[in-house]
Protein backbone atom coordinates (compact mmCIF):
# COMPACT_ATOMS: atom_id res chain seq x y z
CA UNK A 1 0.00 0.00 0.00
CA UNK A 2 1.16 3.30 -0.79
CA UNK A 3 1.34 5.91 1.77
CA UNK A 4 0.26 9.02 1.21
CA UNK A 5 3.11 10.96 2.58
CA UNK A 6 5.88 8.76 0.74
CA UNK A 7 7.48 9.62 -2.35
CA UNK A 8 5.04 9.79 -5.25
CA UNK A 9 5.22 6.96 -7.88
CA UNK A 10 6.98 7.80 -10.83
CA UNK A 11 6.55 6.51 -14.32
CA UNK A 12 9.16 6.11 -17.05
CA UNK A 13 9.02 8.01 -19.60
CA UNK A 14 12.32 7.12 -21.74
CA UNK A 15 9.96 6.00 -24.51
CA UNK A 16 8.28 9.09 -25.35
CA UNK A 17 10.28 11.51 -26.57
CA UNK A 18 7.43 13.91 -28.17
CA UNK A 19 7.13 17.16 -26.06
CA UNK A 20 4.69 19.78 -25.78
CA UNK A 21 3.98 22.77 -27.76
CA UNK A 22 5.88 20.77 -30.77
CA UNK A 23 4.28 20.14 -33.80
CA UNK A 24 2.21 17.22 -34.85
CA UNK A 25 4.06 15.39 -37.77
CA UNK A 26 1.31 12.21 -37.87
CA UNK A 27 -2.36 12.16 -37.43
CA UNK A 28 -2.86 8.53 -35.10
CA UNK A 29 -2.85 7.08 -31.89
CA UNK A 30 -0.42 8.34 -29.04
CA UNK A 31 0.08 7.55 -25.75
CA UNK A 32 0.06 10.30 -22.91
CA UNK A 33 3.15 9.87 -20.38
CA UNK A 34 2.99 11.65 -17.62
CA UNK A 35 5.63 10.94 -14.88
CA UNK A 36 3.35 10.69 -12.00
CA UNK A 37 0.02 8.70 -13.44
CA UNK A 38 -0.23 5.94 -15.61
CA UNK A 39 -0.35 6.11 -19.49
CA UNK A 40 -3.53 7.55 -21.56
CA UNK A 41 -4.59 7.23 -25.20
CA UNK A 42 -5.56 9.92 -27.34
CA UNK A 43 -6.18 11.00 -30.98
CA UNK A 44 -3.79 14.44 -32.31
CA UNK A 45 -4.49 15.35 -35.87
CA UNK A 46 -1.14 16.47 -37.97
CA UNK A 47 -0.36 20.14 -37.75
CA UNK A 48 -1.93 20.54 -34.15
CA UNK A 49 0.52 20.95 -31.44
CA UNK A 50 1.14 18.60 -28.66
CA UNK A 51 -0.66 20.01 -25.70
CA UNK A 52 0.06 20.98 -21.98
CA UNK A 53 -1.05 19.03 -19.30
CA UNK A 54 -3.15 20.71 -16.72
CA UNK A 55 -1.61 19.21 -13.48
CA UNK A 56 2.04 18.46 -14.77
CA UNK A 57 2.30 21.50 -17.33
CA UNK A 58 5.29 20.82 -20.13
CA UNK A 59 6.56 17.66 -17.90
CA UNK A 60 4.48 15.54 -20.22
CA UNK A 61 5.23 13.56 -23.07
CA UNK A 62 3.96 11.90 -26.03
CA UNK A 63 4.37 8.80 -27.71
CA UNK A 64 3.00 7.65 -31.05
CA UNK A 65 1.10 4.02 -30.76
CA UNK A 66 -0.18 3.92 -33.92
CA UNK A 67 -0.27 6.28 -37.14
CA UNK A 68 -4.09 6.85 -38.27
CA UNK A 69 -4.48 9.42 -41.20
CA UNK A 70 -7.15 11.43 -40.76
CA UNK A 71 -10.41 11.54 -43.37
CA UNK A 72 -9.44 14.69 -44.36
CA UNK A 73 -5.94 13.98 -45.15
CA UNK A 74 -6.84 10.89 -47.88
CA UNK A 75 -7.19 12.63 -51.08
CA UNK A 76 -9.77 10.39 -52.00
CA UNK A 77 -12.11 12.20 -49.88
CA UNK A 78 -11.39 15.67 -50.99
CA UNK A 79 -14.01 17.22 -52.74
CA UNK A 80 -13.04 20.29 -55.25
CA UNK A 81 -15.51 23.03 -54.78
CA UNK A 82 -16.23 25.12 -58.01
CA UNK A 83 -16.76 28.66 -57.79
CA UNK A 84 -20.82 29.00 -57.66
CA UNK A 85 -22.13 31.08 -60.67
CA UNK A 86 -23.94 33.91 -58.91
CA UNK A 87 -24.30 35.79 -62.13
CA UNK A 88 -28.30 35.35 -61.57
CA UNK A 89 -28.27 36.92 -58.09
CA UNK A 90 -25.89 40.18 -59.40
CA UNK A 91 -28.14 41.23 -62.04
CA UNK A 92 -29.56 44.28 -62.05
CA UNK A 93 -32.94 43.48 -63.23
CA UNK A 94 -33.85 40.20 -61.10
CA UNK A 95 -35.47 37.13 -62.66
CA UNK A 96 -37.47 34.48 -60.73
CA UNK A 97 -35.16 32.10 -58.92
CA UNK A 98 -38.62 29.89 -58.32
CA UNK A 99 -38.02 26.37 -59.86
CA UNK A 100 -39.64 25.73 -62.90
CA UNK A 101 -42.31 22.94 -63.80
CA UNK A 102 -41.28 21.34 -66.87
CA UNK A 103 -44.60 19.38 -67.99
CA UNK A 104 -45.79 16.52 -69.18
CA UNK A 105 -42.57 16.09 -71.45
CA UNK A 106 -40.03 15.37 -68.79
CA UNK A 107 -42.08 13.31 -66.79
CA UNK A 108 -44.15 15.69 -64.23
CA UNK A 109 -47.67 15.70 -64.17
CA UNK A 110 -49.25 18.96 -62.89
CA UNK A 111 -53.11 20.87 -63.01
CA UNK A 112 -53.12 24.01 -64.76
CA UNK A 113 -56.49 25.06 -63.48
CA UNK A 114 -57.59 27.05 -60.65
CA UNK A 115 -58.88 25.57 -57.89
CA UNK A 116 -61.46 27.20 -55.40
CA UNK A 117 -60.53 25.30 -51.85
CA UNK A 118 -64.30 26.53 -50.99
CA UNK A 119 -67.32 25.50 -52.55
CA UNK A 120 -69.41 28.91 -53.65
CA UNK A 121 -73.11 27.73 -52.01
CA UNK A 122 -74.23 28.52 -48.67
CA UNK A 123 -73.82 25.38 -46.90
CA UNK A 124 -70.26 25.22 -47.36
CA UNK A 125 -69.30 26.48 -43.54
CA UNK A 126 -67.11 29.84 -43.08
CA UNK A 127 -63.62 29.34 -41.07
Amino acid sequence: MHHPYSDPIKYDQSDCTLSPGELVEQSGIYEICHSDEPRATLLLLRNSLFPYCRQCGKAVRFKLVQAAPHISEDPDFNEVISKIDNSLLNRATQISLFPTQLGMAHGYRFLQEVVPSWGTGTGNGDL
